[in-house]
């Protein structure tokens, strides 16, 4: 059995449940959690491989506003953190994609123009090491937790070469498209996620 994590889909929901909690005070917070425990505890069993796929995040070349730079320092500082974190679980990380400052479209109200940061590249490659698992290495259960039906075509693939394929996903998010194509569907909870959690304690220094 192995698993597949979108990591900006998982992430987005721990952060969301421990703000809720008052656990955190802010996103970018650095904080531990047992990504094993969570995943293991809800299959019921220990799976032989986690892969977390994540971006690699980079400060643009051109000129940015300062504001946004600083959001990225922040982002880059807190992501290095988060994904030792995950290595010393022995979850395996794979950077897949890039994190890009994107123009989006003029305000029809004044016509500017704002900067956000959108991921990129991602989903193509969970999908593809998905199909490789399935197809070349035959493993038996393909595990994807991910809220993403453009996943589907890719799971169509996993299926046709007799790999059981199971959607796991938060509790209150169920995606109905990704509960129909696959074989089974295990979740997890706000509770869940508030025991995987452990705080960041800073090292005293004498």
């Amino acid at each position: 059995m192995k698993v597949y994590i979108d990591g900006e889909n998982m992430r987005h929901r721990l952060v969301s449940v421990l703000l809720n909690a008052n656990r955190i005070q802010d996103s970018e917070d650095y904080f531990k959690s047992d990504i094993r425990k969570l995943i293991t505890d809800a299959l019921g069993e220990s799976p032989e491989e986690i892969s977390y796929f994540t971006t690699r995040i980079r400060q643009p070349k051109f000129d940015i506003p300062d504001k946004l730079r600083h959001q990225i320092d922040e982002i880059q500082e807190s992501h290095r953190r988060w994904i030792a974190e995950l290595t010393n679980q022995g979850v395996r990380v794979v950077k897949a994609g890039l994190l890009k400052v994107h123009e989006n479209s003029p305000c029809v109200h004044c016509g500017r123009r704002t900067m956000v940061l959108q991921e990129k590249g991602v989903d193509v490659r969970m999908a593809t090491e998905m199909v490789l698992a399935a197809v070349h290495d035959n493993t038996d259960t393909i595990v994807v937790l991910s809220s993403d039906a453009d996943m589907i075509p890719a799971l169509e693939v996993v299926k046709r070469s007799n790999t059981k394929v199971i959607y796991m996903c938060f509790d209150e998010e169920v995606n109905e498209a990704l509960k129909v194509v696959t074989d089974d569907m295990v979740t997890f909870s706000r509770q869940n996620i508030i025991d995987a959690y452990s705080p960041f304690k800073k090292e005293r220094h004498e």
